[in-house]
């Protein structure tokens, strides 16, 4: 009996533990440092907490992403950054990067810290809070575009958020094993739920991998309305459409369509130039590929990735006049 109750009470525990939709958020404005910003007031804005550390490169890698969100929904919207580093060692890294980030950093205990992430798979990791300081979503940072777009749309109700998260949590059982029907099934409900969601987009990709059905993506992606999306999932899929290694597994129009919609919402964006970039070059623009690429190395010059996407596209510029005009170092005629 004893030992019953040592279990029970160890799943009570557990259950307290675990911060889920709709559950209040523990207090992180009470004790907590804050070295850039002020201490976000909950009733004014709906407000992610991103949980981090300056050691990880991965949550160095989100820096750039959550500096755009934050410019890009404004007073809608406050990002708030929590550390529980020694404070002179996240000090140091804001003396460095303070120009990099728009955003609220806060430095809270390692109780704190661990209190928010005991279930989590890591850091980053974000939570999502409305104005009375309820949790709305919680993931990592880069699922977060379709998560404040889908809460700023107005999906707030606790019981149909958790019906979404749950339908994401069954594809992610589903993916990666050859039941396409159980992933077809999945993927049809959590659109169905959630029409924008890009984590369903993007499966449906692997979907048709699996069957061997390129036409399933023109199916789906023909269907898709630009305003149930966010700009940052938008640019996602449209990497996916236009880059896939098989041709037969690309679409170039819906390509072109979420690309150019992500950077009508957000024209200053260097990761949506970059895609648009790719995009034309594989449209054969060069001279828009070109063009764009530069955009965005001017944006962030520190990206190499970018630096040899331009050297690339430059140098098939050099390249296709002498191919176009026949001019090319390979005889055709000598090939047939």
């Amino acid at each position: 009996m004893g030992t019953f109750s040592s279990l029970i009470s160890l799943i009570s525990l557990i259950a307290v533990a675990t911060m889920n939709i709709g559950d209040k958020a523990p207090d992180f404005i009470s004790g907590t440092q804050w070295i850039k910003g002020n201490a976000p007031v909950l009733e004014n804005s709906v407000t992610v907490l991103e949980f981090w550390r300056t050691s990880c490169p991965k949550c160095r890698g989100q820096i750039p992403h959550l500096t755009s969100l934050q410019k890009f929904y404004g007073n809608r919207v406050s990002i708030v950054s929590l550390n529980s580093e020694p404070i002179d060692v996240l000090n140091q890294f804001m003396k460095e990067h303070n120009d990099e980030i728009t955003y609220t950093v806060g430095h809270i205990s390692k109780e704190l810290m661990s209190q928010f992430l005991e279930d989590a798979p890591g850091v980053p990791y974000c939570f999502i809070l409305d104005r009375k300081g309820n949790i709305l979503w919680r993931c990592h940072p880069k699922e977060l575009d379709g998560a404040l777009a889908r809460v700023l749309k107005g999906v707030t109700d606790f019981e149909k958020l958790k019906k979404i998260a749950a339908l994401e949590n069954a594809l992610d059982e589903t993916m990666g094993s050859s039941q396409t029907g159980s992933m077809s099934k999945a993927i049809k409900e959590l659109l169905a739920a959630d029409p924008g969601n890009a984590k369903g987009l993007l499966a449906v990709a692997g979907v048709a991998r699996y069957k061997e059905d390129p036409g399933l993506i023109k199916e789906i992606f023909d269907k898709v309305q630009l305003s149930d999306l966010a700009p940052g999932s938008a640019d996602k899929i449209a990497a996916t459409l236009i880059a896939d290694s098989d041709f037969s597994y690309r679409h170039p129009e819906a390509a072109v369509k979420l690309s150019e919609y992500a950077l009508r919402k957000e024209p200053e964006n260097s990761t949506y130039m970059n895609t648009y970039a790719m995009v034309m070059y594989c449209l054969g623009n060069l001279e828009e590929a070109v063009e764009w690429q530069k955009k965005a190395l001017k944006l962030d010059p520190e990206n190499k990735s970018y630096q040899v996407n331009l050297e690339y596209y430059l140098k098939i510029s050099k390249l296709k006049p002498g191919i176009v005009s026949g001019k090319s170092a390979i005889n055709v005629e000598n090939l047939k």
